[in-house]
């Protein structure tokens, strides 16, 4: 069976007047030997009728073997054209809309999901232990068997050790959207499904590496694993951007909300809030870009973000350079050598280089990004939806100059909202 990955291009304007979202209509499919772009997929609708608010969608097109057009017009249906005071509140009730609603996922629907979700976690395990195996082998390739056990333990310690902290070291919080418990009651009700699904893992992965053996403790890391990777802060699984923006019945400006999502789990969507933003009366325009941004994001700063963390890297290593060759010339003991190279240790120097990279970007900021966010502030909500349309038409163009395989592309889908005027959707070609 084929996923779908992140390909795909979408923007949130909001100014005080209007909001503006664009997504361009291209979903890549990738299968084991075939990759198909299709350019017909519609990824924004409106959410409520006769309500000005929309809901934009990125990465996977289905939620549950379910597509989400067909969700968001099954909730469009309930909610008949109610009224709610925030956008906060239209995405929350559409939340739960999804999670408790045993008609649209019953619960064994809700059993295969859990399934699938398990079976995806612990293929990470499997890819990422081939991938050391194979380092290992490069380094010292005839010891390999006596090591295989060890890699293991040191694969599955790993992801584990993921599960339980963010990449800054710190605890990695349960989701918001589950109750307290909810890890003790998916062990006690999935108890089976995760023993077979090991089982199954550690079966496959024998009959390729002769010798492998597990130990208890892995064992059962293998099965916290499994819990953790519902009830943490983390998505490891293939997961839905849901981006909702417009205004809510009580709310003078525009505001926007996005969420990451994957399955229902025990009558619970699993998701979390990633995003917020909220227009004010002396606040600047927002412009969030979604999925693949790059091209947006250069636009927006001038600088493309990956060169600019290669020139920081760059700049950095020269001043070392420089300073380590100085202090090498300079008619010193080796004592003073190693004193001055201390003050000028890489933190220093590091810090030094954040000063000026900061200076850059506040210039970068003054002469190229405030014209643009002043421009876009001000623009009356059709030039506002055009600009929008404009910035995934640029992506499109990036991608057809420099990659064989189109990612983004396709007609861009375009929503206008006012608080008078309502939504208005509209599509364009992306040709530039």
């Amino acid at each position: 069976m084929g996923d779908e990955g992140p390909m795909t291009s979408e923007v949130v304007l909001m100014n005080r007047q209007a909001v503006a979202m664009a997504a361009d209509s291209a979903v890549t499919i990738t299968g084991g030997s075939y990759i198909k772009t299709y350019q017909s997929v519609d990824k924004l609708f409106p959410l409520v009728d006769g309500q000005p608010v929309a809901v934009m969608i990125y990465n996977n097109a289905e939620i549950m073997s379910t597509p989400w057009e067909t969700v968001i017009s099954l909730y469009r249906e309930a909610a008949r054209g109610r009224a709610l005071e925030t956008v906060e509140a239209y995405a929350e009730d559409f939340m739960a809309f999804l999670s408790g609603n045993p008609d649209l996922f019953p619960a064994d629907h809700q059993d295969t999901e859990f399934f699938k979700h398990v079976a995806v976690v612990y293929s990470v395990v499997a890819e990422d232990f081939d991938y050391q195996v194979a380092k290992f082998k490069e380094q010292n390739g005839a010891r390999l068997k006596e090591h295989l056990s060890a890699i293991f333990e040191f694969v599955v310690g790993e992801l584990y050790a993921d599960l339980q902290r963010y990449p800054d070291d710190t605890p990695r919080q349960d989701l918001a959207c589950f109750p307290q418990g909810m890890a003790e009651q998916v062990r006690r009700r999935y108890r089976t499904e995760i023993e077979q699904l090991l089982e199954s893992l550690l079966a496959s992965l024998k009959a390729e590496y002769a010798g492998l053996a597990v130990t208890e403790a892995t064992r059962e890391r293998l099965r916290e694993i499994a819990v953790l990777s519902v009830v943490k802060d983390a998505f490891f699984e293939h997961y839905t951007g849901v981006v909702f923006a417009g205004f809510g019945a009580r709310e003078k400006f525009p505001s926007m909300r996005s969420y990451l999502s994957s399955s229902v789990i025990l009558g619970i969507l699993k998701r979390k809030q990633d995003r917020r933003a909220d227009m004010s009366a002396d606040g600047g325009p927002v412009v969030q870009p979604f999925a693949q941004d790059r091209m947006i994001r250069t636009f927006l700063t001038g600088v493309d973000p990956y060169l600019r963390m290669f020139m920081f890297g760059e700049t950095l290593k020269l001043s070392m350079n420089i300073v380590t060759d100085l202090i090498g010339r300079a008619p010193l003991s080796e004592s003073q050598r190693q004193s001055l190279f201390r003050d000028y240790s890489e933190n220093n120097m590091g810090y030094a280089l954040k000063e000026f990279f900061k200076s850059v970007d506040s210039y970068q900021y003054q002469v190229h990004t405030y014209p643009i966010y002043r421009a876009i502030g001000s623009l009356p909500k059709r030039e506002l939806g055009e600009t929008a349309a404009s910035l995934i038409k640029l992506n499109s163009f990036q991608q057809k100059v420099m990659h064989a395989i189109e990612t983004v592309g396709g007609p861009i889908d375009v929503a206008v909202i006012t608080r008078n005027g309502g939504l208005e959707l509209r599509n364009e070609k992306a040709e530039l």
